[in-house]
């Protein structure tokens, strides 16, 4: 079982300097470690990355991918919500908050870690955060493209690495990772950081599922790449996918912590749904009504009538505005209790998406396996992760709509995949992104000249004000900044 260590107050990280080597001898303190050790810094890469502030939430997913995706529809009004209407502007949060914010960027945090973790010669502690920092950049590099990895926090002003630089390198860093852990696991003296690790307790076997599960994922997304054969594809071949997440264990989550002394540890959906700014869209409505699914009454609480009821997204906000209190909060679906309660756990990849990825991937030949098997499999573990035991029901689904037609596979896939991961609703516009499905509906309002689903959110304005100069190259590459400029996996350069 996992759990969240209350809130760790972080001390700074000094160098003592000296004029000759025994000035440093005179000034360093006789009693104490030439080391800092990473753990605590760890712990606080793990809470600030996992995305469960509900700051951090609110901008990568409520107002971000959760409306482009389609799962909520945005009901508030102000500045800040207008992704629902496809307004164009500069994406800076997400970007400060895991790369650039001092005291908080998870990445800058896991900089740290990885260089504290081979000063100390523990091999078990890089590898494991060398996993974690993929997972970080991920979050960051399918949301704007082209970012400073190589060169990132080496050099004030580092240049823009090609996404498809960052993907190679991330499928590299898992496997040599992996390679690193096996290694060194059962090497006495050489440990893990144990309970200062929040997501898997020190558990290696966990964090090599999780790895192997995170490359499924990164190479299925760079599959329509011109690349992919050549020198994606031999990840998914020389991966066992025996040691990706096979159940519910091994999933990557955090618990909130619901006495925390701020909201960057607690349930964020759990504020989001007493702010009542987001409704259950039309779209999954439909998908979900179609399917006769379960989990939209899990997902989803009934409205003042006892109902369910999707909601179009692109609402005006003069309309918004008028019809709020009397209309749209009472008549549409807010979030459901199950995922509001305060204890429940926020998470990053689940089984049921593992297995989803493991059914594309043994449908398109590119693993063993049976994809109707995964995709059964699959939906099995979503039902019980959201408390769906009843035999009657899920006998009932799998004889419905939702039973596995290999004439229609893929879409069926990526359809479960997209509920499945839900609420994170950046996961699910990267499935739409990538696949097109499910078909977005259109708005009812959308910014003139912006009538398309956004395909990446445009850089903040701090790297064309203080790195203009591989800014400029990183945009030049890309083929501009805006938010239809197209991401390397998704067609782009």
């Amino acid at each position: 079982m996992i759990r969240i260590i209350k809130y760790i107050s972080i001390a700074a990280l000094f160098l003592i300097l000296g004029c000759t080597k025994d000035f440093e001898e005179l000034d360093r303190p006789k009693t104490t470690s030439n080391f800092i050790e990473p753990d605590a810094l760890f712990t606080r890469t793990l809470v600030t990355g996992s995305g469960i502030s509900a700051g951090v939430w609110q901008w990568m997913h409520q107002i971000s991918g959760s409306v482009y995706a389609q799962h909520f529809a945005n009901i508030q009004v102000g500045a800040n919500f207008t992704s629902d209407n496809y307004e164009p502007r500069a994406w800076n949060i997400p970007w400060n908050w895991y790369y650039n914010t001092p005291n908080f960027a998870s990445l800058t945090y896991n900089y740290h870690v990885i260089k504290l973790a081979r000063e100390l010669d523990n091999p078990i502690k890089e590898a494991v955060a060398r996993i974690w920092n993929v997972y970080l950049i991920q979050q960051v590099t399918d949301m704007y493209g082209d970012m400073p990895v190589s060169q990132a926090f080496e050099n004030i002003r580092p240049e823009f690495d090609t996404q498809k630089d960052i993907y190679l390198f991330m499928l590299s860093e898992l496997k040599s990772a992996i390679d690193q852990i096996e290694a060194n696991e059962n090497i006495a003296g050489i440990e893990g950081f144990g309970q200062s690790d929040i997501l898997y307790s020190g558990n290696l076997d966990h964090w090599k599922r999780f790895a192997n599960t995170m490359m499924l994922r990164l190479a299925l997304r760079a599959s329509n790449t011109t690349v992919f054969d050549t020198q994606i594809k031999p990840f998914l071949q020389s991966m066992n996918t025996e040691l990706t997440m096979t159940s519910s264990n091994h999933m990557a989550r955090i618990l909130p912590d619901p006495t925390g002394p701020t909201y960057h540890v607690k349930n964020p959906l759990t504020f989001v749904a007493v702010w009542n700014e987001v409704r259950m869209s039309k779209t999954m409505y439909v998908i979900c009504t179609e399917l006769n699914d379960p989990r939209m009454e899990i997902f989803f609480a009934p409205n003042s009538q006892g109902e369910y009821r999707g909601l179009e997204n692109g609402l005006q906000h003069s309309y918004i505005q008028e019809n709020r209190d009397t209309e749209l909060i009472p008549n549409y679906n807010n979030i459901g209790s199950f995922l509001t309660d305060e204890n429940t756990p926020h998470n990053l990849v689940t089984i049921a998406e593992a297995l989803l990825l493991k059914a594309e991937a043994a449908q398109r030949g590119f693993i063993a396996g049976s994809a109707e098997d995964y995709y059964n499999q699959a939906i099995l573990a979503s039902f019980d992760q959201f408390g769906i035991t009843d035999p009657q029901v899920i006998d009932d689904y799998f004889s419905g709509p939702a039973k596995f037609d290999p004439a229609r596979a893929l879409e069926q896939i990526w359809t479960q995949r997209w509920i499945a991961v839900f609420p994170n609703g950046h996961e699910a516009w990267s499935v739409v992104r990538r696949t097109g499905v499910p078909e977005m509906m259109t708005p009812v309002y959308t910014f003139p000249g912006n009538e398309e689903m956004p395909r990446r959110k445009p850089f903040p304005d701090s790297e064309s004000q203080y790195n203009n100069e591989n800014y400029q190259k990183a945009v030049a590459r890309m083929g501009g900044d805006t938010q239809y400029t197209r991401v390397w996996w998704d067609g782009g350069n």
